[in-house]
């Protein structure tokens, strides 16, 4: 399966590896460029063409409206807008997402993840479908609790449920419990409100 790609233009490396280290929790994606200078950032879209672009507004804070002229009319790249706390109310027309600081690990997720699945949709074949069963362990697993904890609150061993993880990865592709915690979220197994 071909991965989901993304660029990266943030000049501060706290917060471009907290997004790197995000984006990274899902299998599908990678993570083909990461940029510093707005200069570069024309030329890396341009040339890789990646499914997605986050950029900081401070790199085009003059020029957002327009940012799809600044780019090649070829590209498929959705733009995902990073937003300082100040504006993380205003509303980016030209954006596909808008991802603020002040969001939390979670919303972040949910918005890559939903940003995601409009290019590789989880679970819509047939036999990536999970059985009841499957659906109680990632409740539990998003809930955060641990293998022995699962298999006390559904009364199976705790073998089962490990075979059980084995078996969702499997279907879903997803290995990490940021990712089974947003695909919970998505396929509303449990509420956003619950997740850990």
């Amino acid at each position: 399966m071909e991965k989901v790609s993304f660029i990266i233009a943030e000049k501060s490396f706290v917060i471009r590896t907290g997004l790197m280290k995000i984006i990274n929790s899902f299998t599908e994606t990678i993570i083909i460029k990461e940029v510093t200078e707005y200069k570069t950032i024309i030329k890396y879209v341009n040339k890789l063409n990646p499914d997605f672009l986050i950029i900081n507004l401070k790199f085009i804070e003059d020029a957002y409206d327009d940012i799809r002229k600044m780019f090649s009319e070829n590209i498929k790249t959705k733009f995902i807008i990073f937003t300082g706390t100040k504006r993380s109310k205003e509303h980016f027309a030209y954006f596909d997402e808008q991802i603020s600081v002040d969001d939390d690990k979670t919303t972040i997720l949910k918005k890559i993840q939903v940003l995601i699945s409009g290019i590789i949709p989880y679970g819509n074949e047939d036999n990536n479908e999970l059985s009841e069963r499957e659906k109680e362990v990632v409740k539990q697993i998003a809930l955060g609790k641990t293998n022995k904890e699962i298999a006390e609150e559904l009364f199976i061993s705790v073998h089962t449920v490990i075979t059980h993880r084995k078996n969702i990865t499997g279907k879903l592709g997803i290995k990490t419990v940021s990712g089974l915690t947003v695909y919970a979220i998505l396929n509303n197994i449990i509420e956003i409100n619950e997740a850990s």
